[in-house]
């Protein structure tokens, strides 16, 4: 067992107890064991007795049930199984890279049945109580003992009480409540773990990837031990890092966390950094107020913390005319370590934490320094325990004084959930600060173009005045997901008939794929065969989410040679997902075909090219796509001869995870290309580009090849025979089969340039970039005289 030098914590062995070993633990998930409720879950306290053995764990833990029905939502199929290996996954990570953080839990171990729904995760720590229970908790308490006050009294003495002197009693209530409740010191020291722990996950560095972005941190997700030291447990919507970035997913849903979720990042395509400062921002009022909301509170239509908080401000604001406000609760104010300079920082803080403009708000470095600076914790840091805590990946001391919030520095990240908000229609919005000159000159040069003009107006910056009524739940649970169908696997037998070899197209690297009819109308069904074991867990549902993911991500639902998604099964191992794709046929079973003319390979060849540029150009700050397995049977063509990519079991990059670390992925025995790998294990993309060669070869030579290494050897072996020829000279020679050369649309100056392109494609020395292919491509006789006819206005839309 090692101790890590941040966290003191082992790094030891994982855990897989028994189901029936949960139910022992738990005492058969009784009341009594049971802590509360996480948004896809419950929470319950364990307990294993005995003597340690060999990697496993003796004494109180946590663990956290995931559930299929929830009552304010309905969770869809395989949703929490890809949670739980979203966490497992980040965890073993973690451990394996010795990236520790006490504010985040200790990972024991899991259990995982998918078959019959129940997964479960152990974490090490010795729980006292869920936030939200404990800020709850002290004014319950309170009211139970002054019913059993009025009991004990006469009727008449407690009537008399409650009606002559109920001010008297409220007075008494709220003394017993906070008295049992939290410490000022001990609200501090939760907020700075808190605060703590979003700057690690935000800050820790990957070239590769983007920031972990929590998403759904709330009162309920932050578990404070027996020494009240805080720990967020549930990660159920964690998005970046070596995980699927999500943050630009129109199709996803967040109900629960009712009144801590950003409304700005609820919206399709806003998430970000800001999210999380904007939640962190609600738990510390809560913790400053002892106000926290409830799922009844969201029910009934209370007002959220933040928007009582906001309307509480402004009323000081209107009466005082100051901006030294303090929101603490009045029985706070009356501890001994409590300083009213503080509370006016810590409301100042969460406020601006709270604003509606994500650019307005601080980045988590500069709310844990700011939290550092506060007088309780320059004074009594020691006797506190929160003179040193880790200051994410690579931050030291104090650094970065947090001087002023409203002229943070702006980044993209930071700016387009504001402009995706700025350009609601709904906004309501009014003049405010004027904008600094360098901030205004940059917004415009970065993002003029895209801006409404009553955005800026005069260098002002506006934003709005009032609380938007923005509801992250059951609203976008219903159109989120209302244009992805559920299919259940006798379902997906009623599409096939049965499954039937007649309807099976050909086969993918992980399964079959076939014809389908949904409702009269045509569609392809992919379905993944029962899985012998990978050395990956859920490695076939991996593929699945990936796919899903991908297919409703803006940018692929836009382009024309991307499958459009119709739905899904995922039933135990049972695995599918439907297209809305009348299928012509994949290029495999069409290479050697006669009717598969010159022009038609032409518009594959150019289709997929596209395709391919496409994926290779990503954003600056995410590494390409890499599909690395492309073969001729994962190329299927719909009706009008467009070519659509039709297996993504191996994709990696851009917003799906790099995974340079999953052995899986690094078996070569399926696709065309040699993987080009670098020294951290990552891929690059001349493994496509070389296989595309392949493709191309095969197309114009009516050959199908096995792997790239079989092409090569043909077309050298070929090139020799043919140069052989007398009269015959390389800048002449061409891989063309002979049958084309007649047909419509054949030009021998295009077989010679695409021979040589198809060549260059698998020259590991001279390999060409995807947009160099595209554009040689562009340049061939017949994409230049039969453009309309080919679609090219189509593939480059």
């Amino acid at each position: 067992m090692t101790m890590n030098s941040i966290t003191g914590r082992r790094s030891g062995y994982t855990f897989y107890p028994t189901y029936p070993d949960l139910r022992q633990y738990t005492n058969n998930f009784s009341q009594e064991n049971f802590i509360g409720n996480s948004q896809f879950g419950k929470v319950y306290r364990g307990i294993r007795e005995g003597r340690q053995s060999f990697g496993e764990h003796v004494g109180e833990f946590i663990v956290k049930i995931w559930e299929k029905d929830i009552t304010l939502y309905k969770v869809l199929p395989g949703d929490n199984e890809r949670r739980f290996v979203d966490e497992d996954t980040l965890y073993r990570y973690f451990r394996t890279h010795d990236i520790f953080h006490p504010n985040l839990p200790e990972f024991l171990g899991f259990y995982l049945n998918i078959s019959h729904g129940q997964l479960a995760m152990l974490y090490g720590m010795k729980p006292l109580d869920t936030l939200h229970n404990l800020l709850q908790k002290g004014l319950k308490q309170a009211h139970g003992l002054v019913f059993l006050l009025i009991l004990c009294s006469s009727v008449f003495l407690a009537l008399f009480l409650f009606l002559k002197h109920k001010f008297v009693l409220e007075k008494v209530i709220k003394q017993i409540a906070f008295s049992g409740s939290l410490s000022w010191p001990k609200r501090i020291n939760i907020a700075i773990g808190i605060a703590s722990a979003l700057e690690f996950l935000h800050q820790i560095k990957d070239p590769l990837n983007p920031p972990y972005l929590l998403r759904n941190l709330c009162a309920s997700h932050v578990m404070i031990d027996k020494d009240y030291k805080p720990v967020i447990y549930d990660f159920g919507m964690i998005s970046g890092g070596i995980l699927t970035d999500r943050r630009e997913l129109t199709n996803q849903y967040v109900d629960g966390c009712h009144g801590y979720i950003d409304p700005i990042g609820a919206r399709p395509g806003a998430w970000s950094e800001k999210c999380d400062v904007f939640s962190f921002g609600v738990v510390l009022l809560g913790l400053i107020t002892n106000n926290v909301y409830t799922e009844e509170d969201f029910i009934s239509g209370k007002p959220s913390v933040h928007e009582w908080a906001w309307d509480e401000y402004r009323k000081h604001q209107s009466h005082s005319g100051k901006q030294n406000i303090s929101l603490v609760h009045a029985n706070i104010e009356s501890e001994p370590l409590f300083y009213s300079r503080d509370g006016i920082k810590l409301t100042n803080l969460a406020m601006r934490c709270v604003e509606y403009v994500p650019l307005k708000r601080p980045t988590m470095k500069q709310v844990v320094s700011y939290l550092l600076k506060l007088q309780i914790v320059q004074g009594h840091g020691n006797s506190l325990g929160i003179d040193q805590i880790p200051r994410g990946d690579h931050a030291t001391g104090l650094a970065n004084k947090l001087s002023g919030f409203s002229r943070v520095m702006l980044k993209r990240s930071d700016l387009q959930p504001m402009l995706s908000w700025l350009n609601e229609e709904s906004g309501v919005v009014r003049s405010g600060r004027s904008c600094p000159s360098a901030i205004y000159s940059k917004i415009l040069s970065l993002y003029g173009q895209h801006l409404s003009p009553f955005v800026f107006w005069e260098n002002k910056l506006f934003k709005s005045h009032t609380s938007p009524k923005f509801q992250a739940g059951k609203k976008s649970l219903t159109d989120g997901h209302k244009a992805i169908q559920v299919f259940s696997y006798e379902d997906i037998n009623d599409l096939t008939e049965g499954l039937s070899e007649d309807n099976i197209i050909g086969d993918f690297e992980f399964g079959e794929v076939f014809r389908g009819k949904s409702v009269g109308k045509e569609v392809t069904v992919k379905i993944w065969k029962d899985p012998e074991f990978t050395g990956v867990t859920c490695e076939y549902e991996r593929k699945l989410w990936d796919e899903l993911v991908l297919l409703q991500h803006p940018k692929f639902m836009r382009h024309p040679n991307m499958l459009k998604l119709v739905g899904y099964c995922f039933e135990g191992k049972q695995l599918a997902i439907v297209y809305d794709l009348k299928p012509l046929d994949t290029i495999h079973n069409l290479m050697v075909k006669d009717n598969f003319t010159w022009l038609q390979r032409i518009k594959v060849a150019l289709g997929f090219a596209v395709l391919l540029n496409f994926l290779q150009c990503t954003e600056p700050h995410r590494i390409p796509y890499i599909v690395r397995n492309i073969r001729a049977a994962h190329i299927i063509l719909d009706q009008d001869g467009f070519p659509k990519l039709l297996d993504f079991g191996k994709l990696a990059g851009g917003i799906l995870p790099e995974r340079r670390w999953d052995k899986f992925h690094r078996k070569f025995d399926a696709g065309y290309a040699n993987y080009y790998i670098h020294d951290d294990g990552s891929f690059d993309r001349k493994c496509d580009v070389e296989a595309f060669g392949v493709v191309l070869l095969s197309l114009i030579s009516k050959r199908m090849f096995v792997n790239e290494e079989g092409a090569s050897e043909w077309a050298k072996e070929e090139y020799k025979a043919r140069l052989s020829v007398p009269g015959s000279s390389r800048s002449q020679c061409l891989l063309v089969n002979q049958s084309f050369m007649t047909e419509r649309g054949f030009n021998s100056r295009d077989g010679i340039k695409i021979t040589k392109l198809a060549m260059r494609c698998m020259d590991f020395c001279r390999l060409p970039t995807m947009k160099k292919v595209v554009k040689r491509l562009m340049k061939l006789h017949a994409v230049q005289n039969y453009g309309d006819e080919l679609g090219v206005k189509e593939m480059l839309s």
